[in-house]
């Protein structure tokens, strides 16, 4: 009988253990399924081309990592446009060239622009992408929309000088139960301390250095507030050329952003391009930021950076680098050389300048105006 009664208690015991084990897989394949309650996998995406790479298995304790890729960001050539408020008609112009994927990713860095100050921040972006990402092809459209958004953002931006695009990471999450899958996406810093550059290190020195700049254009903005568009065009174009040096050695802590035009007085030619948009923008003159290739006087090819403004529903080309004597040499210039390149149409302009809208490696490529073909008779 005792033999008998053990039995029994085996069975009863064997029974409890498979109706545990049943109902933790039912577990597994409907409640989670249901709410998203299992991670399966992690990866993480920057603005860029693709490298294989694994995340640590500790930077999420019940998460299993399995098929993680890594995109490293492409960065703009530094001297070409974008190596960098609402939206205006102005300063939305290559926003309006996204797809919808990259309008969603620029409105992320848009709507949370203040956030990003602290270097930390991350953008949620939910499962906004959930469906392209469960389609063919869906990481590469992805990483091309990242790259694209940056891109765009960074043109129609002027004041975003602070972040160091390296140090962004897009993070995607995958909960997979059976053959569904569930991603999330999300933009932070990483395994960096911040994406914030090192001279920008916080909030407060971000806040006190655009408060300098919006001080300072604001001084320009009131200066010229009596002349018309034209002139205005002109008087900008000529305190840039006689305030700011050109940056040959590379002396400059930001050569290729507002703060060192504006701020440091020495630039490159993005940086001359970049004010003069900054400042029109104040304006409200519509000014764009262009890149492509110059041809200089020694019949080299560089990459180069200028602006195309629009007067009438016509556009013309400003290059202030190339009208800054300081660029081509200490010698006197005329008054003619100084307008060399100031509100020129593409039969003159384009002898030397070459559009590129190919602004970096993995992006889409944007579109320019049309150039009037005959220069602005001022």
């Amino acid at each position: 009988m005792k033999e008998k009664g053990r039995v029994s208690i085996l069975l009863i015991v064997l029974t409890i253990l498979i109706m545990l084990v049943f109902g933790f897989l039912i577990y597994q394949m409907v409640f989670s399924d249901f709410f998203g309650l299992m991670p399966k996998g992690e990866g993480q995406i920057t603005i860029g081309g693709i490298i294989n790479s694994l995340i640590p298995a500790s930077a999420e304790a019940d998460t299993q990592i399995e098929n993680v890729s890594a995109h490293e960001p492409i960065i703009v050539d530094d001297n070409k446009a974008g190596n960098n408020t609402s939206s205006t008609a102005q300063n939305s112009y290559y926003y309006n060239q996204l797809d919808a994927y990259g309008k969603t990713i620029y409105k992320g860095f848009e709507d949370n622009k203040e956030n990003m100050k602290s270097g930390t921040y991350k953008i949620d972006f939910g499962t906004k992408f959930n469906d392209l990402l469960n389609s063919e092809g869906g990481e590469e459209t992805l990483n091309i929309a990242f790259q694209s958004a940056w891109n765009a953002y960074t043109y129609d931006h002027m004041d975003l000088f602070y972040i160091d695009v390296e140090k962004l990471t897009l993070i995607t999450k995958t909960r997979t139960i059976g053959r569904k899958s569930t991603h999330t996406v999300e933009l932070s810093n990483g395994d960096n301390n911040s994406y914030l550059k090192p001279n920008f290190s916080n909030k407060e020195e971000i806040d006190q250095t655009l408060n300098l700049l919006n001080a300072m254009r604001n001084e320009i903005t009131n200066q010229v507030s009596q002349y018309d568009n034209v002139e205005k065009m002109r008087q900008v174009h000529n305190w840039l050329i006689n305030t700011v040096e050109y940056d040959i050695n590379f002396e400059s802590e930001e050569p290729y952003s507002i703060v060192g035009a504006l701020v440091e007085e020495k630039a490159v030619c993005e940086g001359y391009a970049r004010a003069y948009k900054y400042i029109m923008d104040a304006i409200g003159i519509p000014c764009i930021l262009v890149s492509g290739i110059g041809t200089n006087s020694n019949g080299e090819t560089e990459s180069h950076a200028w602006n195309y403004v629009q007067i009438n529903n016509n556009w013309y080309a400003i290059d202030t680098t190339w009208d800054d004597p300081v660029a081509i040499g200490n010698a006197y210039i005329t008054e003619e050389d100084r307008y060399e390149n100031f509100l020129r149409g593409s039969n003159k302009f384009f002898i030397n300048h070459k559009e590129d809208g190919y602004l970096s490696p993995g992006s889409i490529k944007f579109k320019f105006p049309t150039l009037s073909k005959e220069d602005y008779n001022y």
